[in-house]
C-alpha cells in the first residue's frame, strides 16, 4: 500500500482485494476503505518477497528494522539494505494478517513505536509509512477477538495512539497520509474516540493537503458513529465542495456517510454505482506528471475499483434505490470481478 501512501488510503473483517492490487496513493484516490490497506500492502510486498528469496522470521525483520536503510540517490532509496527493510516490513505485516495473541501485540506495539521513533527516517518515507499503518493494524479487532483489556493491553494502544497522533501532524504529507489511514483499523475501539478530532481538523482545514483530507474523511467511516454530530458536519462539509479538483474528496466523504447509514449520501453514492456517470467523470490526475496536473477520464480498471469499493462501502445505506443498484451490478455488469462482488455484497446482508 504506501508504494503510495506516496501514490500508491473503510469495517470489519478484512477483505481481499477483487482486482489487481493498486498503488497506495491510488488506494487513497479511489477511497477504499481501510481493511483493503493493509491486503494492497501485503500485495505489493510479496512482489518484493519474491524477488528476495526466504523469508526473516518476525524477531529477525523486527531487529533488522533497527538497522540503516540503502543509501538514497534523488527519491529513491537504493542498495540490498533497502530491499531487506522492505522485506523485513513485509513479515512484520504478514504476520500481523495471521493474528496475533494479546501478548504478542503488546510486545510488537513496543518494538514497532521504537522503530518509528528511532530507526526510520523522514526521507526513508515507505518503510516509515509500512510501520505507521502496521502499528494501527496492530489493534484491529475482529469479530473473534477476545476483548484484549488487560492493564497492560490498554497502555500498549494508548501508546501506539499517541503515536499515531503525533505523525498525524508531520511534516511530511505522505507520513501525515499513512498516519492518519492508519486510524480506519480501529473500528470497535474505545481509543479511536480520541482520534476523531483530529480527523475532523483534518477533514474541514482547506489548507491541509488534498489527499490528508482525503485519507481523514476515509478513516471517519469506519470509526465513528452514526451520533456523531460533529463528525457527520464535517463530512457533510466536504461533500459541498464545488471545487472540481476535489471530487474525489466529494466522494469519500460521501461513502464514509454512507458506512454511517446517512440517507444524504445517496445521491452520490448511487452515481458511483453508475457506469454511465463514472464514464463522464473527470478527475485532476495530481499523480502522472505532479508539475503539470491534468483532468483525465477515468480507465476501466479504475472504474472497476470505483464500483467495487462502493459497494462494500456502501453495503449498510439504507436506501432501496442504492441497494438496486448493486443488484442490478450483480446481474448484469460487464465485469466479472465487479458481479461477483456485487453478489458477496447482497449475500453478506
Amino acid at each position: 500500500m504506501p508504494s503510495d501512501v506516496k501514490r500508491s488510503t473503510s469495517a470489519t473483517a478484512p477483505v481481499e482485494p477483487l482486482i489487481e492490487p493498486p498503488s497506495v496513493k491510488l488506494i487513497v484516490r479511489l477511497f477504499v476503505i481501510p481493511f483493503f490497506i493493509v491486503a494492497v500492502a501485503v500485495g505489493i510486498m510479496f512482489l518484493i518477497g519474491r524477488m528476495a528469496g526466504g523469508e526473516p522470521t518476525l524477531d529477525e525483520a523486527l531487529a533488522r528494522l533497527k538497522s540503516p536503510g540503502g543509501e538514497r540517490t534523488a527519491d529513491v532509496l537504493v542498495g540490498p539494505a533497502s530491499k531487506q527493510r522492505y522485506i523485513d516490513a513485509k513479515t512484520v505485516v504478514d504476520k500481523m494478517k495471521l493474528g496475533m495473541s494479546e501478548a504478542e501485540r503488546v510486545t510488537l506495539t513496543r518494538d514497532l513505536i521504537d522503530i518509528i521513533d528511532n530507526y526510520t527516517r523522514s526521507d526513508e518515507g515507505d518503510v516509515r509509512h509500512f510501520m505507521l499503518l502496521a502499528l494501527g493494524r496492530a489493534w484491529q479487532r475482529m469479530p473473534s477477538d477476545p476483548p484484549m483489556d488487560s492493564p497492560a493491553a490498554i497502555e500498549a494502544r494508548q501508546r501506539a495512539m499517541a503515536t499515531i497522533l503525533k505523525y498525524a501532524d508531520d511534516p511530511q504529507i505522505m507520513t501525515r497520509k499513512a498516519a492518519i489511514l492508519s486510524l480506519g483499523f480501529w473500528s470497535n475501539r474505545e481509543e479511536a474516540k480520541q482520534a476523531i478530532p483530529k480527523l475532523i481538523e483534518k477533514v474541514r482545514d482547506e489548507r491541509e493537503d488534498l489527499d490528508v483530507r482525503m485519507a481523514a474523511a476515509t478513516s471517519l467511516g469506519p470509526i465513528a458513529s452514526p451520533n456523531d454530530a460533529a463528525v457527520l458536519d464535517a463530512l457533510r462539509f466536504a461533500t459541498r465542495d464545488t471545487d472540481p479538483k476535489d471530487i474525489e474528496l466529494v466522494w469519500d466523504a460521501s461513502l464514509s456517510l454512507a458506512q454511517l447509514n446517512q440517507p444524504d449520501s445517496a445521491e452520490t453514492i448511487e452515481g458511483l454505482l453508475d457506469r454511465d456517470q463514472l464514464a463522464k467523470v473527470q478527475v485532476y490526475d495530481r499523480d502522472t506528471d505532479p508539475k503539470n496536473p491534468v483532468f483525465r477520464s477515468l480507465s476501466d480498471a479504475e472504474v472497476q475499483r470505483i464500483l467495487i469499493n462502493t459497494m462494500i462501502g456502501a453495503s449498510k445505506l439504507q436506501v432501496p434505490a442504492v441497494q438496486e443498484r448493486i443488484r442490478k451490478l450483480a446481474e448484469s455488469d460487464p465485469s466479472a470481478r465487479v458481479r461477483e462482488a456485487a453478489q458477496e455484497v447482497l449475500h453478506s446482508h
